[in-house]
């Protein structure tokens, strides 16, 4: 019976290997934030500490003030359309993301980057009161099948992911 117990002991230990991911919560705000003109940064920060950023890279022609049909682009490592999952080592704040050069502080303690997937944006016209004036935009973006890597660990990120919704001005 101790040799059972021994090994079922053992077999359980060895078991529940996570891949030692350092994710901690992967719970974002519902915000979502957006810094850029013609290059656009959004990010959302985790819930708590705000040490973890989902952040997203778009261009113009994905963040557009018309409602055409945006077709969906490929997340790329490198380039406009990208998504990362950041660790910190500190609290994050928005000038780490919206600054022109990011300040060293905090430190980026895990990068993972989408290897896979798609961005989809959908841009819809926000009106004033009498339904007649167009006075911003309201930009849906959702992740298809994201996978994000860092070394010799891989994250897939829900099938569809709500990324979220960011509003901004009119057209110039």
């Amino acid at each position: 019976m101790k040799k059972i117990i021994f090994f079922a002991v053992l077999f359980l230990s060895h078991s529940c290997n996570d891949g030692n991911l350092d994710i901690s919560s992967f719970e974002f705000e519902e915000e979502v934030n957006i810094c850029g003109t013609n290059l656009y940064t959004l990010y959302r920060l985790s819930t708590g500490e705000k040490r973890e950023a989902l952040i997203v890279t778009l261009t113009d022609e994905q963040i557009r003030t018309d409602d055409d049909v945006v077709p969906p682009v490929t997340v790329s490592i490198n380039g406009d359309y990208t998504v990362t999952y950041r660790l910190f080592d500190d609290k994050l704040t928005d000038s780490y993301f919206c600054a022109a050069v990011p300040p060293v502080t905090p430190v980026v303690v895990k990068d993972w980057r989408g290897v896979s997937g798609k961005i989809v944006v959908e841009n819809q016209p926000v009106y004033d009161d009498t339904e007649e004036n167009i006075i911003g935009w309201r930009h849906y973006i959702v992740l298809v099948d994201v996978v994000l890597q860092v070394d010799d660990q891989e994250l897939k990120l829900d099938e569809t992911y709500v990324f979220g919704t960011v509003e901004t001005g009119p057209a110039s």
